[in-house]
């Protein structure tokens, strides 16, 4: 990695918990944990928990930590992953069970990013154009600020839940 990768921050900017995406194998990576979250499947450390690794190969591996509660569980959760990456349009595969189980996947066409997302000008907020961090730049791509820094995306909340209010009002 150049010194100056270092300095512009990770090519495919920032997972949700402010995690860089330094490749597009990473990336990959971060789009299936969002799948997985987003369809309230339980993340590691937590029983029955997946994780997601990439691999070498253009695919991502899935995994789910055992349960020593219940040993049926791990199982389940893992066709209920296979059954959720494959509605939203992954291939996925059961690894053999030499290999430690769980799933290869890998991610639709669509999905592949062309080109990597712009590292300086994606920084900075489209409303104030102030540098944001590393949390409120992941923040952006996980919870939907729309590009917006921490004081903005909190104006504009504001903004929002003063104008509904003030609908609600003028219906009342």
């Amino acid at each position: 990695m150049l010194m100056a990768d270092l300095r512009e921050g990770p090519q495919f900017g920032y997972a949700v918990d402010a995690r860089p995406l330094w490749t597009e194998r990473d990336w990959t990576a971060e789009q299936i944990r969002i799948v997985l979250r987003a369809a309230g499947c339980p993340q590691a450390p937590a029983p029955g928990g997946f994780t997601v690794d990439s691999t070498d190969d253009a695919c991502c591996v899935v995994s789910v930590c055992g349960d020593a509660d219940d040993r049926s569980r791990p199982p389940q959760v893992l066709a209920h992953v296979a059954a959720v990456l494959a509605s939203a349009g992954y291939r996925t595969e059961r690894r053999p069970r030499g290999t430690m189980g769980g799933l290869r996947i890998w991610p639709p066409a669509h999905l592949l990013p062309v080109v990597a997302v712009a590292r300086s000008a994606s920084r900075h907020c489209r409303q104030c154009a102030e540098m944001m961090t590393a949390v409120e730049y992941a923040a952006c791509a996980g919870y939907g600020w729309s590009g917006r820094c921490a004081a903005c995306q909190a104006e504009h909340l504001a903004r929002a839940a003063a104008g509904q209010s003030g609908a609600q009002d003028g219906a009342g």
